[in-house]
This record gives C-alpha cells, structure tokens and sequence, in this order.
C-alpha cells in the first residue's frame, strides 16, 4: 500500500463533515482519491463496483442505518477497511458496529483532525 494513491469511499449527508475529512487528510499530506455519497444505497452499488481502500460511514444514513450498510459491505469487503465516523458515540452502537465488520469507530467531534488521518497513514503505511 506504501506510496499508493488510496480510494476512500466517506458516505455521509452532511457537506461540512466531508469538507472536514478531505482537510484533514490534506494537511496530513495523505494521498486519497475521496469520492462522496450520502445514502447506503449509493454506498453499497458504488462498493460494488469500485471495492474501495477504505470506507468511511456514519451512522445515521437517510435511508438506512450505517449498521446495516456495515452488514451489507462486510460480506464482500475483502482487504478494504470500514471505518463508522459518527456522533452517536454511545458503547452500544460501538460494540454492534464493531461485532458487524467495523474495522474502527470514530468520534466526529473528537477524532477527525488527529486520530482518523493518523489511522489511515497507517493503514497506508
């Protein structure tokens, strides 16, 4: 993966929470191709299609639950990393994201400037 472009799927509605992520990721210098969608829909045909590096998911899909997007990547996810991205922080939802395939659970307020582009430079690494 050293030195490669990576492919990051980041489906979330909220324009300001991508705008975010694509900073961060910048100011890391981290070498992403980010391609957006906000509806587990979208989510699920473009995975299949593309199978991306990395997926980055909250969990409040207008027309899912990121669960059940989480369900639905982890039978054909391969060598990608799922990633949930989310507000709502509470153990449960941690616990069932991670039981479901999440590779990590991230905090939106907390974790978007240090902890995620430090995750992925890792997994780039």
């Amino acid at each position: 993966m050293k030195n490669k472009m990576l492919d990051v799927l980041l489906v979330d509605e909220s324009s300001f929470i991508v705008y975010q992520v694509k900073h961060a990721l910048a100011s890391k210098g981290i070498k992403a191709h980010i391609d957006t969608v906000e509806t587990g829909a979208d989510a699920t045909n473009y995975f299949r299609d593309k199978h991306p590096d990395l997926v980055i998911t909250d969990l409040n899909l207008p027309d899912m639950s990121g669960l059940d997007l989480i369900k639905a990547i982890q039978k054909e996810k391969g060598d990608s990393k799922l990633y949930v991205l989310t507000h709502f922080t509470i153990d449960a939802f941690r616990e069932m994201a991670l039981r479901n395939g999440a590779d990590s659970f991230l905090d939106k307020a907390n974790d978007i400037d240090k902890k995620l582009p430090d995750m992925i430079q890792s997994y780039a690494a």
